[in-house]
């Protein structure tokens, strides 16, 4: 009986039980249900746009045909066109003026020390990496080519690559930080070089022109010129700068080579420019040898940026929809390409962490992946390399890399972009591992978005390596900032460490400033008062004669006026 009534209480409890669990089956199903619905809506939805873009990029095709086809035959519409076109190269060529001549250097020195800069999308200011990059542009250049080119690096930690019809190729720091090999700089420079080749500038004026013509309705026509006119300049993607800069310089004089953003189609229609670019930048990059596959990766890391950081896609090159687009057109070159072709592009695809590049590996690999006519091939590539047609990968873009990406790095720093900071500084110093400014920097992003007295202590032990690599003492603030890291957790052990930092930290700057003290002298003295300093001071000084680095006679000196 007593097994009985066991028997009976444990089939009860699991009717209870299946019962309790009931709601949760259908709540699960339900979920299930509601996922399977959003995800058959959200393909329908991306079915349905790709069909809108595929049917906008065809009608821009049969514009563009016809305006190419009365520019054959109607004068009057091709003075108009040759006349917009040429305002629109003045107009780029004053913007590149303006780029080209904005100090980089114009920085505002705040009371902490530090210097902030100005302006932002001016030239970076380190002519190695300039020269690199240009030489690297100017390889891929066809032979054919008609057209004189000029790349540039400018300082700013957002991505951006754009072109001007002036034949002048643009690319940010920002962008530049995240490529990982010399293959996925290549594909950048070759997809703005197709730009240029194909005279898209150009075709914009052309299109633009044949909608006018075909609109009827003066009054829409006039809105959308003014809408224009008012700051929708950013439509342009890759091509050109959105920024208020360009909205300025360009304004209504190219108000017309806009007119594509006509019903919303300015994504549509670009991305036929874009396909097309891309499309060339495949066949530029194979002339290299460069592996057009490292483009894939490219757009992976760009996306993953993106999630990381949502400003990034604030640019037009890194906009999340235009991105997959372009990665679909590349994946669909690829995939469509010979893969005989493609297995010979391995140069440039050596990624930075810690891998060679050099010309020995890369001819390895390419040797190891083809089966026959191996030495033939390797004397190919030599031989490239001896005529320029190739970059020798011999460390060059490694050295290039760690100091642009600890640059943007330290700018991104400014912008706030504490992810994109301390990404690009890690791994600077993972390529190059004696580079005091790096670990200054590191130090400064770990040290403001520090939560835990564990990433103070690592801010700290930054600061100790800058201080310990700069041997030239170049860096007086990493002195400073190493003793405000220490007072935060500071002991009657570490006291005379801090006050013999802050000292350290005015006697350099002295040097290095003509005996000036520091802007922020008041707050020195405060630190010092904290730290239990309440006598030592410093006077401005004119230095007369030094002996082994230290001053032996002064004479005072007048305080910098603020």
């Amino acid at each position: 009986m007593k097994r009985e009534t066991q028997v009976r209480f444990r089939f009860l409890a699991g009717i209870v039980f299946l019962a309790l669990l009931m709601p949760t089956f259908a709540l699960a199903q339900k979920d299930d249900k509601d996922k399977n619905k959003q995800e058959k809506k959200e393909a329908k939805q991306n079915d349905k746009d790709e069909k809108r873009v595929e049917k906008q990029i065809r009608k821009y095709e049969e514009t563009l045909s016809k305006a190419q086809e009365k520019y054959q035959k109607d004068a009057e519409f091709r003075d108009e066109v040759d006349y917009e076109y040429r305002q629109l190269q003045r107009n780029h060529a004053r913007l590149a003026f303006e780029t080209n001549t904005t100090d980089s250097e114009d920085e505002v020195l705040t009371n902490s020390g530090d210097k902030l800069p100005k302006n932002g999308d001016t030239l970076y200011d380190n002519l190695l990496a300039q020269n690199y990059v240009n030489r690297l542009g100017q390889s891929l250049v066809p032979a054919d080519s008609d057209k004189r080119y000029g790349f540039k690096i400018t300082l700013n930690p957002m991505p951006d690559a754009r072109s001007l019809s002036t034949g002048t190729v643009y690319v940010s720091t920002g962008l530049l930080s995240l490529v990982d090999n010399e293959a996925q700089l290549a594909y950048i420079l070759s997809h703005e070089i197709a730009h240029i080749e194909k005279d898209h500038w150009q075709q914009d004026v052309l299109v633009a022109n044949e909608i006018e013509d075909e609109m009827k309705d003066q009054e829409r026509k006039a809105s959308i010129i003014g809408a224009v006119g008012g700051g929708l300049l950013g439509a342009f993607g890759g091509k050109s700068a959105a920024n208020a800069l360009t909205g300025a310089m360009l304004g209504a004089a190219i108000a017309k080579s806009v007119a594509k953003l006509i019903d919303n189609r300015a994504f549509e229609w670009s991305l036929a420019q874009e396909d097309e670019a891309d499309k060339l930048a495949m066949d530029y990059m194979l002339k290299r040898n460069y592996d057009v596959r490292e483009s894939q990766t490219f757009y992976e890391t760009i996306r993953a940026a993106a999630v990381e950081d949502p400003r990034i896609e604030l640019d037009r090159f890194a906009d999340r929809k235009r991105t997959e687009e372009r990665r679909k057109t590349v994946n669909a070159w690829i995939a469509s390409a010979d893969s005989s072709t493609i297995a010979r592009t391995t140069f440039g695809a050596t990624n930075l962490r810690g891998k060679s590049l050099s010309i020995d590996r890369n001819t390895t690999v390419v040797v190891n992946r083809i089966a026959m006519n191996q030495a033939k091939m390797a004397d190919e590539i030599k031989l490239k390399v001896q005529n320029g047609e190739i970059m020798a990968g011999d460390g060059e873009f490694e050295n290039i890399m760690a100091i642009l990406k600890r640059d943007n790095g330290v700018v991104a720093f400014y912008y706030d972009m504490y992810k994109l900071a301390a990404r690009n500084l890690s791994q600077s110093l993972a390529i190059r591992s004696d580079d005091a400014l790096g670990y200054f920097y590191y130090g400064k992003v770990l040290s403001l978005t520090a939560r835990k007295p564990g990433e103070r202590e690592q801010a700290m032990q930054m600061f100790a390596k800058a201080i310990e690599l700069d041997k030239r003492g170049a860096n007086p603030q990493s002195r400073l900032y190493y003793a405000l890291t220490k007072m935060s957790g500071r002991t009657t052990n570490n006291i005379m460490e801090i006050v013999g930092d802050l000292k350290n930290y005015v006697n350099m700057y002295q040097q290095m400033n003509a005996g000036m003290l520091p802007p922020n002298m008041n707050i020195i003295y405060d630190y010092m008062q904290e730290a239990g300093e309440l006598d030592w001071s410093a006077m401005p000084v004119t230095i007369v004669k030094t002996a082994g680095g230290q001053a032996t006679t002064t004479t005072p000196a007048p305080t910098r006026k603020q």
